[in-house]
């Protein structure tokens, strides 16, 4: 029998012996097999049995949603539990039956031992520290200390710390018997009483889920930066591969290091810059192998701006795929201004020419821009421009897939600078990242003053677009258009999954207040470049809201109120 089957079977199996533990203790009324136990153990212990019937009832329907993901952690919990339930079903009312059920659900946990090899989050001293424990510990001197105050109050004799103690065990646990000197029909104490064993129930259960959350996530591969450099020089046919080789980007190579799959470690989730990085033929054993190892620490995955070259062999493996947006490619031999899908890009350049406005080219390798050596202060003047820009742009800075204003990194990327000579100033400038296997560049940062002369920007692209043909680049990307979609006879890639465009435009007219998805993409479209789909690959349908919500995060380094807080 299947893996999956098996885990889909036994976690039915748990959460149904769950449920009839927590019916049975919550439902059990006196029988006669009841009365016979009560004569020869004590009331306090039959009680404490039922509660830990409880209990066990309620953690064993949460390890049954930890077995339906094949967790090890739930396996060994769901196997301590039923054994545990065993005789605590025949202490609450000589329950046989129950007491059947759960051995017989041992011994099937025990034959399907291989089905679960999912690891949990490590339990580390770091773990004790975390707000979970402190929460635990509140709960506790909650309970002691309301007791005492509680008999202190309510009490018929003098306020005692040990049975305020004594009580809030009994509370917490059901260890013990209550041992408060108070009347117990008030009010006040009837609440305060109740509500110590609600959230105890709560917080128990809370600790349950997180001891099963995904595994934590250690980079271990940065070392390997160099390796991965040689690789995007080989083999880096997306405009976002560049991206691999970012600080806060790991690792998964496959076998023989020929090929590897960089991603960004955000929420539980591994978000994949573009596609694996190699030689085609590496590709179908490394996104197996990159699958096992995922589900293997349970995280989720997805393939961030996918082309659609490789579709077939996601699709094979029984991932979705969605259209997330265009990538508008400029042919830099054939670009040309005459004519009129580019008429008001043509317009905009020739005025800017008559001006006098120049574009300055810093290219890496030879003619890079050098901080060291800005006896103009050009850098200030970038940053300048960029601290303006980004007053303007809800969010801030990003994050994935997309660069960061830095000075110093400035030396190894293409910069254009719009530079006007009668006002000695910048005013516009753009940064340019190498596609190598496609012999060409992406976009990546697009600046300009608020005061800027009008068309800056297009003045720079058509300028680098003119020195990219003098050097035989092959390829422009503007990088992408979200949520953009052109008009196609059948989509690229045989995209069965597209979202339909009303979905579309509810997104783009719903998030314009946070981004101008509308207006960048018909910037780029004045440029008339042909557009390439790109998609968003993930393994199953109830992983998208996640993922999609860990794209965010990624992307707004800020957090989230990044875009609606005013920008320092």
């Amino acid at each position: 029998m299947k893996p999956n089957v098996v885990r889909m079977l036994l976690s039915l199996a748990v959460a149904a012996m769950g449920a009839v533990d927590l019916l049975s203790a919550i439902l059990s009324h006196p029988s006669d097999r009841l009365l016979a136990i009560r004569q020869i153990l004590p009331p306090e212990m039959l009680d404490t049995s039922r509660t830990f019937t409880l209990l066990a009832g309620a953690l064993l329907l949460v390890t049954a949603w930890g077995l339906r993901r094949g967790k090890r952690r739930a396996f060994v919990a769901a196997l301590f539990l039923c054994a545990v339930s065993i005789p605590f079903n025949l202490l609450k009312a000589l329950d046989f039956e129950e007491a059947t059920l759960a051995a017989a659900l041992m011994f099937l946990l025990g034959l399907g031992a291989d089905s679960f090899r999912v690891k949990s989050r490590g339990l580390s001293f770091m773990a004790l520290r975390s707000r979970a424990l402190w929460f635990g510990l509140g709960l506790v001197l909650y309970a002691f200390v309301g007791c005492w105050i509680l008999e202190l109050r309510y009490g018929t004799r003098e306020a005692s710390l040990s049975r305020a103690l004594g009580e809030a065990l009994y509370q917490l646990l059901g260890v013990g018997s209550p041992s408060l000197d108070i009347p117990r029909s008030h009010r006040v104490v009837e609440w305060f009483l109740g509500s110590i064993g609600v959230m105890s129930f709560t917080v128990l259960v809370l600790f349950a889920i997180a001891v099963l959350r995904p595994a934590a996530h250690r980079g271990k591969h940065r070392a390997q930066a160099a390796r991965v450099a040689e690789l995007v020089r080989r083999h880096g046919d997306s405009s976002v591969a560049w991206f691999a080789l970012d600080r806060d980007v790991d690792y998964f190579f496959s076998a023989n290091a020929r090929a590897v799959i960089a991603y960004r470690f955000e929420s539980d989730s591994l978000l994949v810059i573009g596609d694996p990085i190699g030689p085609g033929e590496e590709t179908p054993t490394l996104l197996e192998e990159f699958e096992r190892f995922c589900h293997e620490h349970d995280w989720r995955f997805a393939f961030y701006q996918a082309r659609p070259e490789r579709l077939p062999l996601y699709r094979a493996r029984g991932w979705r795929v969605v259209h997330v947006g265009e990538d508008p490619v400029i042919r830099v031999a054939s670009f040309s201004l005459e004519g009129p899908a580019v008429a008001d890009v043509r317009r905009t350049v020739r005025r800017r020419e008559r001006e006098g406005l120049t574009a300055r080219m810093f290219l890496p390798g030879g003619g890079a821009f050098d901080p060291a050596r800005d006896a103009e202060g050009l850098a200030g003047q970038l940053r300048e421009i960029s601290t303006e820009w980004l007053k303007l742009h809800p969010g801030g800075e990003k994050g994935f897939c997309m660069g960061r204003f830095d000075p110093h990194q400035l030396a190894e990327t293409w910069l254009a600078v719009a530079w006007d000579p009668a006002r000695h100033r910048a005013e516009a400038f753009c940064t340019f990242v190498p596609i190598p296997a496609r012999h060409g560049w992406a976009l990546d940062l697009m600046r300009r003053r608020p005061d800027a002369v009008s068309g800056a920007t297009e003045f720079l692209i058509v300028k680098s677009v003119e020195t990219m043909k003098e050097r035989g680049d092959a390829v422009l990307s503007l990088s992408l258009s979200a949520l953009a979609r052109v008009d196609r006879d059948e989509p690229a890639g045989g995209d069965a999954q597209a979202p339909d465009d009303r979905a579309r435009e509810f997104l783009m007219e719903r998030l314009a207040r946070f981004y101008d998805f509308k207006g960048l993409f018909r910037w780029k479209r004045k440029f008339d470049p042909e557009f390439e789909p790109r998609y968003l690959v993930y393994p199953e349908p109830l992983a998208l809201p996640a993922i999609a919500l860990a794209l965010v995060k990624a992307q707004a380094p800020g957090g989230l109120l990044s875009y609606v807080r005013p920008a320092a």
